[in-house]
């Protein structure tokens, strides 16, 4: 097979050249089952090293494929992260920086999304259900490639013009028609009459032919946010609950129909708001919880806008100061994250469960991954949308059937951008000349191997914020735009961190003296980008 990566006048050999011929000749006659989840932290994981939240199924899977220790984001919000590890490209290329940028509009003519290349494979169907993209009512372009795609999400559900952008798009038959599904079960009645209030005025605007939705749609988003804890709502209610189960039914469908598949589940949790089955919630009594080892108390001489200049853009968003961060509250939070983890992870047990007892466990890969992390109070944040290890860095795992490495985790740092070279690989098809990521088939056979030298992530905050991170350290630059020029006089703040002394990234090394070597050093790599990170030889 030719792989070939021709970038800015750059021949990159693929890395399908450097594993055998015999682990592609076995994958690319494989089933593909990817479980996308949305804003789980690694370190709320218990195989990545969390005692306290319950997740055994991704814990099981852990230990039957290959765990990503150092894996890392380019985008740390549901948007640019999405529309970077679809399409194998990192967010200068996509133009897809924030949850604002709309796929259709931004990202060049002629890019492809992953489902496009995976058509190359005659036998398979490819299937989507849930969160894929941020919003597919703005990602049109990218629809084609899904031979069915079930999107579920009520309260933002296409319009009329939807199913007409491809034939066989329907949206999820368990999920109600009522808008009004994502809260109306809520156990608080104040709460739920207002947001019945907040929706009402939104409508009324609107019809009177208001324009900037964001303002509108804010104090209703904002409050919905900000609930934690019983959802009031059973599992199967869930939306959560609904994908896994039509899963379920799919995957009963293949393996009757005995077809190759790719089957893509995006779940919601553990986005806020919060909200769990209570079975779930029940799990973590807030009492028990502790809070953050790395409170904002302990920060050194971070610059504001690596702090979101003291906002918090979900949870503990400050426009309604009656759910503070009060030392209570934050507990409930940190209960209600877990609830929502283990929630996830149970549902995660169900459609893993289902390939075994359709006999299709022996021949489906399994992907897990996160759009990006999640911060519990670090530096005094919440939710993503920084720079920082907790924001950045996500679960990763890969499951193939009797691969020799199974069962080790790999220390490489890898990206979320390397996820579309490595299913095209393990179906032998044809990839795109311009991929910015690289195929992890070579870490699946042998993950103790060295691999990149860096991760790269960006964040469009007062501008645009930079990161590279290699092994040890953790260095960024904040910039007043978004250009990619660095020799631009727009420059605001710089952060440099040793992980390895402050795991914490308390304390901001940049413009010491004694640092200034390794600050020159991870400056040039960072303004030398991605292709300076690339493994010996690639």
């Amino acid at each position: 097979m030719k792989n070939i990566y021709l970038i800015a006048g750059l021949l990159l050999v693929s890395t399908s050249l450097l594993h055998s011929e015999s682990l592609q000749e076995r994958t690319k006659g494989m089933n593909i089952l990817v479980l996308s989840v949305e804003d789980w932290s690694a370190e709320a994981v218990g195989c990545y090293g969390n005692s306290v939240v319950q997740t055994p199924h991704v814990d099981r899977l852990a230990s039957r494929g290959i765990q990503f220790n150092r894996a890392y984001c380019q985008g740390p919000v549901c948007n640019p992260s999405r529309a970077s590890f679809g399409t194998g490209l990192r967010p200068d290329s996509t133009g897809v920086y924030g949850n604002g940028d709309k796929m259709d509009a931004t990202i060049p003519e002629g890019v492809t999304f992953y489902a496009d290349i995976l058509q190359q494979n005659p036998s398979a169907i490819i299937v989507g259900s849930g969160k894929i993209v941020h919003k597919w009512e703005e990602s049109y372009r990218f629809i084609d490639g899904f031979d069915e795609i079930y999107y579920t999400h009520a309260y933002d559900r296409p319009d009329a013009n939807f199913a007409g952008v491809h034939a066989s798009i329907m949206t999820h038959e368990e999920v109600m028609e009522d808008a009004e599904l994502v809260y109306k079960f809520l156990p608080d009645e104040k709460v739920v009459a207002r947001l019945h209030q907040k929706r009402e005025e939104r409508e009324i605007r609107l019809a009177a032919g208001e324009k900037n939705t964001w303002p509108l749609r804010k104090p209703f988003q904002q409050l919905m946010a900000e609930q934690v804890g019983d959802s009031g709502m059973s599992a199967e209610e869930m939306e959560d609950g609904c994908i896994s189960k039509h899963a379920v039914s799919l995957i009963e469908r293949f393996a009757e129909s005995g077809q190759q598949f790719c089957l893509t589940l995006g779940f919601y949790a553990p986005h806020t708001p919060l909200l769990a089955p209570k079975e779930f919630v029940d799990l973590y009594p807030p009492e028990q919880m502790e809070l953050t080892d790395a409170p904002a108390r302990k920060d050194r001489n971070i610059p504001a806008v690596a702090k979101r200049n003291g906002s918090n853009y979900d949870i503990f968003n400050g426009l309604y100061p009656e759910y503070g961060p009060t030392e209570q509250r934050q507990r409930e939070a940190i209960s209600a994250y877990y609830a929502t983890a283990s929630y996830i992870d149970s549902l995660i047990g169900e459609v893993l469960t289902a390939l075994e007892e359709n006999k299709l466990a022996g021949n489906t890969i399994v992907i897990l991954l996160s759009d990006h992390g999640f911060h519990l109070g670090e530096h005094g944040l919440w939710s993503k949308f920084t720079l920082f290890e907790q924001s950045t860095r996500v679960p990763f795992i890969i499951y193939v059937p009797d691969l020799k490495g199974n069962g080790t985790a790999a220390e490489g740092i890898v990206e979320l951008v390397d996820f579309a070279p490595t299913l095209y690989d393990i179906w032998d098809l044809e990839s795109p000349d311009n991929l910015e990521g690289l195929s992890l088939l070579p870490l699946l056979e042998n993950p103790s191997q060295k691999w990149k030298k860096a991760a790269y992530s960006m964040i469009p905050i007062g501008g645009l914020g930079r990161a590279v991170r290699t092994e040890r350290y953790r260095y960024s630059e904040w910039r007043s735009d978004r250009s990619p020029d660095f020799t631009q006089d727009n420059l605001r703040a710089v952060e440099l961190y040793d992980l390895q002394e402050d795991p914490n990234e308390h304390i901001n090394l940049a413009g010491l003296p004694e640092h200034a070597k390794t600050e020159a050093m991870l400056r040039e790599l960072l303004y030398n980008g991605w292709r300076a990170a690339l493994p010996e030889g690639i």
